[in-house]
């Protein structure tokens, strides 16, 4: 019984590992499904723009699970306790990914429509391992220790998944390959994932919640966000930042697609491309920027840089121009993401506790919904008007935190 928490601990970073690679693996396959003109999931006679905001809207479809899912799963983790909890959201992304698999297998839209809504609702694997490791975590060193491993499990079952995903969905690489394939890959990892949480993870909660789950919890955060003092401006900017940022990472690989003729094993090479930078971004060069300069001077910079990027990354029609802007953009896009996020853990700890981090998921999936739709419509009118809608967003969260850090900088001196 010694080994219990050592053996809970594993169970907690396979299931994060397991939950972020399956999220990946698929991440190459959608855009040169959807946009294929033989594919028969579509009539013969849709266009490849109707296609392209169908995909939109299938993107948009996971993000309105996680923002309905989300809050649900969390309160019902407090009431229930963390393993019934992450078993219930482990089994029913089993059940997303079945139905997702069955779709690209057998060509049905609604399958694939329903298994996206599925593990987006059911996506709070990620929010509850992050509290089971702070109930194993004895201290403050030990917890920031474990949650710099985490961050680091993100990055590399991205690039493991994307590389993975984008080679095993290409038939022109082996005939047993298909875009199906990785999701059944998913499948089983997601079932071995079942396994350790039912016989290896030991419940970490010790006292539980007997608050009522309140079904549209993330309506009422968006809400709570838009009315508490000091922290309303600052989820607008981050409002702002993920939108721009989801048109960009999700619409990149549709851009390879239709100008590139990008394959499934193409996009695969570009998301590991943009996992390595984002791990540059994200790394080192944040680190010699925040130890340099100020951290608003370093936001106040970058923002506009990345405005800037955005607008830029799809004009230039040579590949490698358009990879050279990218890159930046993930870079900076990394060197944003840990500073603003400490900035909005730092109002979580003077502020509100949890709530300001349940109303952060809330926002972040309620952009990330929004965004598809909107680039949808864009896209209808160019292939560059999406990136250009993302610019425009991003100026509006820039201007509006030059002058939230101006106030600030003010009312301090």
């Amino acid at each position: 019984m010694k080994n219990r928490p050592k053996i809970s601990l594993f169970s907690i970073f396979f299931t994060f590992f397991i939950d972020n690679l399956c999220w990946a693996i698929a991440f190459p396959i959608f855009a040169p499904y959807f946009l294929d003109i033989n594919n028969p999931l579509f009539a013969s006679d849709v266009s490849e723009n109707k296609r392209a905001a169908i995909l939109a809207i299938f993107f948009m479809a996971f993000s309105l699970g996680q923002f309905l899912g989300a809050p649900f799963i969390g309160e019902y983790a407090d009431r229930k306790g963390r393993k019934k909890a992450l078993f219930l959201s482990v089994l029913f992304t089993l059940i997303g990914l079945i139905l997702t698999g069955w779709g690209i297998k057998n060509y049905l839209l609604s399958a694939l429509f329903m298994g996206r809504l599925v593990t987006g609702f059911f996506s709070a694997n990620s929010s509850i391992c992050q509290a089971c490791i702070a109930d194993l975590s004895p201290n403050t060193h030990i917890k920031n220790k474990h949650f710099g491993l985490l961050s680091t499990t993100i990055g590399f079952s991205f690039v493991i998944g994307t590389f993975l995903g984008g080679k095993i969905s290409d038939n022109s690489i082996n005939s047993y390959f298909s875009p199906d394939l990785p999701i059944w890959v998913a499948c089983g990892l997601t079932f071995i994932n079942l396994l350790f949480i039912l016989f290896g993870f030991q419940e970490t909660k010790t006292s539980l919640s007997h608050k009522k789950i309140y079904f549209f919890e993330a309506f009422l955060n968006i809400k709570n966000a838009l009315r508490t003092p000091n922290l309303k401006t600052t989820y607008l900017i981050y409002f702002f930042f993920i939108f721009s940022w989801t048109i960009l990472f999700q619409f990149i690989p549709v851009v390879g697609v239709k100008r590139y003729g990008f394959s499934e094993s193409n996009i695969g090479d570009l998301a590991l491309f943009m996992g390595i930078c984002w791990v540059i971004g994200s790394g080192s060069l944040n680190k010699i920027l925040t130890t340099r300069f100020k951290k608003e001077t370093v936001l106040k910079t970058l923002f506009l840089l990345l405005t800037v990027c955005y607008y830029f990354v799809t004009i230039p029609h040579h590949l490698y121009n358009v990879l050279l802007i990218l890159g930046i953009c993930v870079m900076i896009g990394g060197i944003i993401w840990p500073i603003y996020t400490t900035i909005i853990s730092d109002l979580s700890h003077k502020n509100m506790g949890g709530k300001v981090l349940g109303m952060s998921q809330s926002v972040q999936s309620f952009a990330m919904t929004l965004a598809p739709l909107a680039a949808s419509i864009a896209f209808q009118k160019s292939i560059n008007f999406p990136f250009f809608i993302g610019s425009f967003i991003s100026l509006i969260g820039t201007l509006i935190y030059w002058k939230h850090a101006t106030r600030n900088h003010t009312i301090n001196h």
